[in-house]
């Protein structure tokens, strides 16, 4: 896994940059153009990790995709589906599995769908009820209200629809896309409706496909979609995607600069819009032009409180700004985000922690003590959105790092260089990998192989210190006792963690103090290798050079002890964990690499 460092403007900057297509658009476009009977051409699209599990989808179920410039053609459509057995993979993307288990409920065969381990821990209980009052016939195959599922039916009947409307807005989506192929469908919602927008979107997007819904009842809380309609269009154009662009806003907020933002629909429904009016109440200019929109930063953070219910995925980018305000900031509508990629409220209040902001928050709630933020290295647990919104604090405060930086291929595959295009510069910064783990784990062996594969140079803490004091471990040990090593090995610890793109192989006992791990975890991924009591005394066996750690009888008693004392402190260090009992050498090495990617390392 690589970081990337920041570095902040050195003053204010006027640019432009054009925004890529809204992956929301993106992606109810192709769902629609699958069920449009004549090829459909969709124009300026997104293409990112979330656009290709959609496509991917489709075409495991026989629905011809072609690729063009800035164009994607659906040539056939779910009339051409066999009626056969299909494995749909969403990957972790939450539109595609939501919008394809609708789809999978009206189309021929036995169709297994899933995700990810991550999108298979996210709700979708709500979405089945609805679909089950239509018809649908659906299995859940693992945890019940989770993917992956199992959906047998083929065809839904007309009728009503009733379900609660505060998980998601996309159960409302998936089932609105699907009902022109249907018949008349009406969806009552159960208890307040949250993200709005979304369905608004979906809607729109429906209009221009040529099929009409209303969202006429008391309180918008009732959606219809007329019997006797069907998908009619053979070219649609994606517009700008406000969500990517709202980090661009939020930098020329936080830094003073004027940025326009080409590509951007100024009329848009998308439910992002509605940061712009906040970063109005906070004193920016924002311009709306033809197919642009200017903001004019005012480079002072003023603290506000707002709902964000219909504009979820920017409370990430607001919290970060609000960290830069002298005050105190209160976002409501947040219940939706404990249900994302990850529990992006948790996330956020741990981020910022690092960066010495205070927060709390409740259910709906996240309230942001501002004021002076410090630089820290952002974990982005696996979301896109984690990394863009902590990427702002960059652009003002020098020295703030993003672990995993291409985790925002998810939505913004380019991210990175569009922030650069507007003259925010970015460094990688390559990760050590650390090997931890018991004596005979293979920590040095694998470490010396590691190094060869991946042309890195390899560090061993155990031989440094050895090459610092210029004394043998056992003789470090018996002179000066088992603390002062300790202390010593603490030492060399820190001065690895100030290195980058190397090969560490760590002591056994450098996990007994936390000082260890919080350094070497600065800049490094920690891999524990385990092995078993058999294993390790096979490979150590009576070496001299590895002197008694705790007085036992016989060096199996000691590995014994020490195994039980350590095992759960290597566990909570480790990033990865590799067991070595049955596995050779290479194969150990080979594994790592296959796990971390090599084109993370």
């Amino acid at each position: 896994m690589k970081s990337i460092k920041i570095l902040p403007l050195q003053k204010s900057v006027k640019a432009d940059a054009v925004i890529p297509g809204s992956k929301s658009y993106t992606n109810r476009a192709l769902l629609m153009a699958a069920m449009t009977q004549n090829s459909v051409k969709i124009i300026n699209p997104l293409i990112s990790d979330d656009i290709k599990a959609m496509i991917d989808c489709l075409e495991k179920l026989g629905i011809k995709i072609l690729r063009g410039s800035n164009c994607l053609e659906v040539v056939n459509d779910i009339t051409s589906i066999e009626d056969r057995s299909y494995d749909l993979d969403a990957n972790l993307s939450g539109t595609t599995i939501r919008f394809m288990l609708a789809l999978a409920a009206i189309i021929p065969g036995v169709k297994t769908l899933c995700g990810k381990e991550g999108l298979n821990k996210r709700p979708i209980s709500e979405l089945v009820e609805g679909l089950r009052q239509l018809g649908a016939k659906i299995e859940y195959l693992g945890k019940e209200g989770c993917p992956p599922v199992r959906i047998l039916s083929s065809r839904l009947s007309p009728g009503i629809v009733r379900m609660n409307g505060v998980v998601s807005s996309q159960y409302f989506s998936a089932i609105l896309m699907i009902a022109p192929l249907i018949g008349k469908v009406t969806i009552e919602v159960i208890g307040d409706q949250i993200s709005k927008p979304y369905i608004d979107m979906t809607m729109d997007t429906m209009k221009h496909f040529g099929v009409t819904a209303s969202n006429e009842a008391e309180a918008y809380k009732k959606y219809t979609v007329p019997d006797n309609q069907k998908y009619n269009i053979s070219e649609y154009t994606v517009e700008g995607d406000v969500s990517s662009a709202s980090y661009f806003f939020a930098t020329a907020a936080l830094t003073g600069s004027t940025l326009t933002l080409k590509n951007m629909n100024p009329n848009s429904v998308q439910g992002d819009m509605k940061f712009l009016k906040i970063l109005e109440r906070m004193r920016n200019k924002v311009i709306y032009g033809n197919n642009e929109v200017k903001i004019a930063g005012k480079g002072i953070i003023q603290p506000v409180e707002v709902d964000m219910e219909d504009c979820p995925d920017q409370v990430q980018t607001l919290a970060v700004l609000a960290s830069f305000a002298n005050g105190v900031t209160k976002i409501s509508g947040i219940r939706s985000l404990r249900v994302k990629e990850t529990e992006r409220v948790i996330a956020l209040e741990r981020e910022l922690s690092k960066m010495g902001i205070q927060t709390s928050s409740t259910t709906d709630t996240l309230t942001i003590i501002g004021g002076n933020p410090k630089p820290a290295k952002i974990d982005t647990y696996g979301d896109h959105r984690m990394a863009m919104s902590f990427a702002i604090a960059g652009t003002k405060l020098p020295g703030i790092e993003i672990n995993d930086p291409k985790v925002v291929s998810k939505t913004f595959p380019d991210f990175w260089e569009k922030l650069n295009s507007i003259g925010v510069k970015t460094e990688p910064i390559n990760m050590n990998i650390v090997l931890i783990g018991m004596r005979g784990s293979g920590k040095t062996t694998v470490a010396k192989l590691l190094s060869r594969k991946l042309s890195r140079e390899y560090l061993e803490l155990d031989e440094m210190l050895v090459e610092e004091l210029g004394l043998s471990i056992p003789t470090i040990v018996k002179r000066h006792g088992w603390e002062y090593f300790r202390n010593k090995e603490s030492e060399i610890a820190k001065k690895v963690a100030k290195r980058q793109d190397k090969i560490v192989s760590a002591g056994g006992g450098v996990v007994l103090k936390s000082e260890n791990i919080e350094a070497l975890k600065r800049n490094g991924i920690l891999i524990y290798l385990k092995a078993s009591v058999k294993t390790l005394l096979q490979r150590i066996g009576n070496d001299p050079n590895r002197p008694p750690l705790i007085d036992k009888k016989t060096r199996k008693e000691e590995v014994e002890e020490l195994l039980i004392s350590r095992k759960k402190l290597y566990e909570q260090a480790a990033d990865m964990i590799i067991a070595t009992d049955n596995l050779g050498v290479n194969e150990v090495a080979d594994q790592i690499i296959l796990q971390l990617g090599r084109e993370n390392i």
